[in-house]
């Protein structure tokens, strides 16, 4: 008998305590799922670079006599130049005199081939005739086939003897800046001597180096990377991936990705530091919520939806989560009134109000 009274109360004080329960309010705040734009996102660091960097030679001999532009601007580390720009002449008198000398040789050679070819011609007529020798016919042709020789090899040279003269004018493989002079004007140089270096400046690339567990997740032409230069903060560059290295390196096992970066304003120079966002799984218009709003019950994710002051706990499906916000894959529709603050004290169908707006 006095086991079943205990039993009583205790129910009794159950029953007690759950009414409590539901009589309970309980203040939250509340909002709605947002349609955004959203990826997963991770930041490394890189560098910008140059896409080219010629060193400028002297192909031929010579005493360096201009290091000029033809506007006369002393070619110098950041000059501005344009493929094709005169930046430099070699003192051309001995190559201008050895290309007199080869058209003399060849006009030399073409007199000499025409002599052949009358002996030639005549020994080929007599021949005929019977009044020469079938031996002096072939020797007449030998002379009048290394005459023509002769005159091709002349040729050769007065084209060898033109180009040398050109090589004394030395121009702009490609626009860019100077970023070394290695010379003075009055240098003898030798043929490979460098002259200068051109570093191409737009586009510029950005490179960073990412892990080989996100290989498969990088597309040339779709993946989007924001770029922050230290030299300008909160000026995000907005481009994508243009090219991702087919080889990992084996020490790090990296691979180098990159990007093009417009510097068409100049303000951007390689070697700078830099951090790129890249966005590895770019999602458009997903429905979103605060990741705070989500709760993990064992092994589930939950939301509380509120209806009629009801607060009811509703399984959720998580998609890509970046930063403060998480992609609700199922479970939520756009016109839901979710708890985003006040849900770690909920049950499922928990009473609730919305707390007031200060004013």
């Amino acid at each position: 008998m006095k086991r079943t009274a205990v039993a009583v109360m205790a129910a009794m004080a159950a029953a007690v305590a759950v009414a409590q329960q539901e009589e309970r309010v309980f203040v939250i705040r509340t909002g709605r799922p947002s349609r955004q734009t959203i990826s997963q996102t991770i930041r490394k660091t890189g560098s910008l670079v140059s896409p080219a960097e010629v060193a400028v030679s002297a192909k031929v001999a010579g005493r360096l006599v201009k290091l000029e532009l033809a506007d006369g601007t002393r070619l110098e580390e950041g000059v501005k130049v344009k493929a094709g720009d005169v930046i430099a002449e070699i003192d051309a008198r001995d190559y201008r005199a050895q290309l007199e000398a080869a058209k003399a040789t060849v006009a030399s050679a073409e007199a000499t081939v025409k002599d052949a070819k009358r002996e030639f011609d005549r020994a080929s007529t007599l021949f005929k005739e019977g009044t020469a020798t079938e031996q002096e016919r072939d020797q007449a042709e030998a002379s009048y086939e290394r005459a023509v020789a002769a005159l091709a090899q002349a040729r050769a040279q007065e084209q060898i003897a033109d180009i040398n003269l050109g090589e004394t004018v030395i121009v702009a493989p490609m626009d860019g800046v100077v970023s070394k002079r290695a010379v003075e004007p009055g240098t003898l140089l030798t043929a490979g001597a460098q002259i200068a270096t051109i570093t191409q400046m737009n586009p510029l690339r950005f490179q960073l180096a990412l892990p080989t567990t996100i290989f498969a997740s990088l597309s040339p032409g779709k993946t989007h990377v924001s770029i922050e230069v230290d030299a300008y903060p909160d000026q995000p560059i907005d481009a994508v991936v243009s090219r991702v290295y087919p080889v990992a390196d084996d020490a790090t096992r990296t691979v180098r990705v990159e990007t093009t970066v417009d510097n068409a304003t100049g303000r951007l120079v390689p070697g700078m530091y830099a951090v790129g966002a890249l966005d590895l799984d770019r999602r458009e218009n997903v429905l979103c919520v605060p990741f705070d709003a989500v709760i993990k019950n064992d092994k589930e994710r939950i939301v509380y939806r509120v209806a009629d002051g009801v607060a009811h706990a509703v399984k959720v499906t998580l998609g890509v989560r970046s930063d403060a916000i998480v992609e609700i894959v199922d479970g939520l529709a756009d016109t839901d009134e979710i708890v985003l603050a006040g849900q770690h004290r909920l049950t499922d169908g928990a009473s609730v109000k919305r707390e007031e707006k200060a004013q």
